[in-house]
């Protein structure tokens, strides 16, 4: 087998110039190559050789996170020139890959690329004895490490130069060019640049010709003269390369007209730009070989909202424009390794033909990632013969929607880019519709049982930013699979239990949320009932969309059809390595480790309330600790005070008139809560006027706190526009909602939002709180002893895991803490715990509250066992469950 291997890596880096491979023998060879190294061949890249020194490119992949490009050199690396170099590594680049790995008759390059110069970070030896370095093990270990880029990504490059056009052309034209124009104008000259590269790629003869041309520039500096606008030059150029039928859907020219009175500078600079990478040089854009995956992130920037922000200030030149993403579209850039597992796990469930012959909707396009990786798939050479015939099939049998326009353009040229690229022509037709989906699809029942495969990352809009008439139409298209507060993303799995055919499947991106919440259990009933849970991967530990507060989960369901026995349904947790764990998916294995777990589970576990399903190992645990009793058997749960306008009602002490300090209570913000103790003083008090629980007058407010009234006065306005004020008939001045029946009593309180257990006790009840959770024993009797035991019991690492498992994600990995969820919690039962158990936890409770540094530590990892002791907990136990 090592022979072997050497002749392939030989055949490949073979010095001589005679060495003359086909293109099918060339991708034979890198098949081969790519499963005995294991490696998954994405691509084989028909990109002209430089100087003859490399024979062949295939983008490679280890999971579904891990992707480089391996060249095979004929030549050492080191002879190639700097324009060589640079060509070479811009195909990674260019692919968005960091890597670029070398392979040459005697050793392996690993080269990053992202920096400037290139960085080798390692080199080793090959030869016919020893192979093991072109493993993808080795690289998952280099690229693993940190190696300090000093150049941006390719996507993030460009969307810097589209966000200075954008900004600096809306200014330039003083504000009266449409986020739609825009998108016409980007999309024209991608489109333009992408034709003109892909030119390059087709007639490889003509590579010098064209090598160091930058044809829509020079277009435009050649009939300078004649005073050609952008649109005159982009046509212009398209026409000089055989494009002359250019669908109106990719060069709209009514909406370029816009930018005819751009002057002459500016359009060499905008054209100039789309060539040179400003922010990464020496490389150039190649737009024949940018995925889906920029011109996804570049969507972002067609759908932000721009806004001038005022200022008083005088200023010579127009101020530039901010961006803001649009919250009522709810769009989110998928990353692209997602998308890439959807379109394999489909292809792995089906026979050849019948993946190749797939019907699909995306109900919401967006840029047209989900699609067009799944196009890329089905048309792969390397997985079968491809005709044009079976590539045109393919792309007639995608159907889009996107309420955004914008989007549709980006999905668009997407597409269109594919297509171009597969056969050499534009697509005749592409079915992508400006439309909103739950209108569209109530417009047209003939969609019903039509599709196979439904894919999506659905809008995540939230109730209030729904418009009126957005909200009316979610209720009634939802009815009775419908509660509480509905998010759009719900109307868009109904849809697809609709439109999928018998045995169809639907892929969907959704929040963390589904899994809990109640306002979605009737559409979890509606799914278990259709259909068949095939795959639930839980990415809620991993921060997918970077800085977006969502956390999510990956969802494929089967819509049922007569088949016997019910099929089993694959479930994924990661923490880590998520790549490995979508790959494991895919193949079918089952694993369990520190990162991840993968293991299969019958239909039936869809049938409780939540759909928290967890590995058997940890399964078993959890059976044990739901024989346990409930918080809400010995506590009563609340929430802290709602004023419906903190900024007013909330202020530093300092502020608090003289003499009036009686209607102020100590507040205690999230961020000031410790574990266990409460501060000794804080920073800011509420307006709170309240004694035993029983509102002030208005009057008496006026004439013996005349100060804070003559405050609250001041902000009249703004406190009568809260919804309190206006739907539940409240007093202008007074809280939205105080809760004093429980708020001024000894408590343990948490923060709302939480990372770790911050259950504190506030033994003298004198702190308030805002929406964070208030806990108080049911039993006043034992008022003291519940409140010790219980704040141990809650902080504790079990605990804790639990509440967490079970709560809400928020943003930077925060559980959101409410009432609902920790009345749920099993605890020890307090009643059948030994005297000298007890008064053995409660001694340590006592020395904790009152030490500090290396002492507390110690005292809560004491307390932590001794609360493991009392759930019954073994070592083992413990172990299994990460505590």
């Amino acid at each position: 087998m090592v022979q072997n291997l050497y002749s392939i890596v030989m055949e490949l880096t073979a010095p001589s110039s005679s060495t003359l491979l086909t293109v099918d023998r060339t991708r034979k060879i890198l098949n081969d190559f790519a499963y005995n190294f294991e490696w998954t061949p994405s691509d084989s890249l028909d990109i002209p050789s430089t100087n003859d020194f490399a024979n062949a490119h295939l983008i490679v992949e280890h999971g579904l996170e891990h992707q480089a490009v391996i060249t095979f050199l004929k030549r050492p690396y080191a002879d190639l020139n700097y324009t060589q170099k640079k060509n070479l590594l811009g195909i990674s680049y260019n692919n968005l890959l960091d890597w670029h790995i070398q392979v040459e008759s005697e050793k392996i390059l690993y080269v990053f690329n992202r920096c400037s110069p290139e960085k080798i970070a390692k080199s080793y030896p090959i030869s016919r004895e020893n192979l093991d370095n072109l493993r993808s093990g080795v690289f998952e270990a280099i690229s693993g490490q940190r190696h300090h880029p000093n150049l941006p990504a390719l996507d993030d490059a460009l969307i810097e130069t589209i966000s200075f056009w954008k900004r600096n052309l809306y200014a330039e034209m003083e504000e009266n060019i449409s986020n739609q124009q825009f998108s016409a104008l980007f999309n024209a000259i991608i489109f333009t640049r992408a034709v003109e590269d892909n030119y390059r790629r087709l007639y490889p003869q003509r590579y010098d010709e064209f090598s160091n041309s930058n044809t829509l520039f020079e277009t435009f500096l050649k009939n300078n003269s004649n005073s050609l606008t952008i649109r005159e030059s982009i046509l212009k150029t398209l026409e000089d390369f055989g494009q002359t039928n250019i669908p109106e859907y990719l060069i709209d020219r009514s909406l370029l007209s816009a930018f005819d009175s751009l002057n002459t500078q500016t359009v060499k600079a905008l054209l100039q730009d789309f060539y040179r990478i400003k922010s990464a040089r020496p490389y150039e854009y190649d737009f024949s070989l940018i995925s889906k995956h920029a011109l996804s992130r570049i969507y972002e920037r067609y759908t932000s909202i721009l806004r001038v922000e005022e200022s008083d200030q005088l200023s010579l030149f127009p101020p530039l424009p901010t961006e803001q993403r649009n919250k009522a579209y709810g769009s989110i850039y998928t990353p692209q390794f997602i998308a890439r597992f959807f379109a394999r796990y489909l292809r792995e469930q089906m026979p050849p033909i019948e993946f190749q012959q797939l019907k699909t909707l995306e109900p919401a396009i967006g840029s047209g990632i989900f699609v067009r990786t799944l196009l890329e798939i089905q048309c792969d050479p390397m997985q079968g013969e491809v005709t044009t015939e079976l590539i045109q099939s393919a792309f007639q049998n995608v159907f889009g929607l996107d309420v955004d326009p914008n989007a549709c353009q980006a999905a668009l040229l997407s597409l269109s880019l594919l297509h171009l690229v597969l056969t050499d022509q534009l697509p005749s037709q592409l079915s992508i519709e400006t439309a909103e989906s739950i209108q569209y699809y109530q417009d047209h029942p003939e969609l019903k049982e039509s599709f196979s495969a439904v894919i999506t990352n659905p809008p995540f809009v939230a109730l209030t930013d729904q418009t009126e008439a957005m909200r009316k139409r979610i209720a009634q298209f939802m009815g009775d699979d419908g509660r509480g507060r509905i998010d759009l993303s719900l109307a868009f799995i109904k849809i697809a239990l609709e439109v999928l055919k018998p045995g169809g499947y639907g892929l969907f991106v959704l929040p963390h949320k589904f899994l809990l919440s109640e306002s979605d259990a009737k559409i979890r009933q509606l799914i278990t009932r259709e259909a068949w849970i095939r795959c639930l991967v839980d990415l809620s530990a991993i921060p997918i969309f970077g800085q977006v507060d969502t956390y999510i989960v990956l969802l494929i369901f089967q819509k049922r059809f007569n088949v016997q026995p019910e099929p089993l349904a694959t479930i994924s947790h990661c923490q880590e390595l998520v790549g490995r764990a979508l790959q494991d998916v895919v193949e079918g294995r089952e694993v369990e480790s520190q990162f991840y777990s993968v293991f299969k589970v019958p239909q039936n576990a869809f049938n409780g309330e939540d759909w928290v399903i967890k590995p058997p190992s940890i399964a078993r645990i959890q059976q044990k600790l739901e024989t346990l009793p409930k918080l809400s058997e010995f506590m009563n749960i609340g929430q802290g005070v709602a004023t419906g306008h903190n900024k007013v009602f909330i202020m530093p002490k300092s502020h608090i008139p003289k003499g009036e300090e009686a209607i102020f209570i100590p507040y205690l913000s999230d961020r000031e809560m410790e574990v266990y103790t409460t501060p000794q003083k804080v920073s800011q008090y509420l307006f709170y006027p309240y004694f035993e629980e029983k509102l002030l007058e208005e009057d008496e407010i006026r004439n013996k706190y005349h100060k804070t009234w003559k405050y609250l006065l001041l902000h009249q306005e703004t406190l009568e526009s809260r919804y309190a004020v206006k739907k539940e008939n409240k007093s202008w001045w007074q809280l939205a909602r105080p809760n004093c029946k429980y708020l001024l009593q000894p408590k343990i309180i948490s923060p709302h939002l939480s990372i770790m257990p911050r259950f504190s006790l506030d033994i003298e009840g004198k702190f308030a709180v805002i929406r964070s959770p208030i806990i108080y024993p049911k039993d006043r009797q034992l008022e003291s002893d519940l409140l010790r035991y219980f704040v141990a019991v809650l902080n504790s690492s079990i605990c804790y895991r639990y509440i967490s498992e079970h709560s809400h994600k928020y943003g930077s990995g925060y559980s959101m803490l409410e009432p609902k969820t920790l009345l749920k919690t099993p605890v020890p039962d307090p009643t059948k715990v030994s005297s000298f158990d007890m008064s053995q936890l409660l001694r340590l409770v006592d020395q904790r509250f009152l030490a500090s540094g290396k002492e507390a530590i110690q005292l809560e990892i004491e307390i932590d066992k001794a609360v493991s002791k009392l759930y019954g907990f073994t070592e083992e136990d413990c172990s299994i469950y990460g505590v």
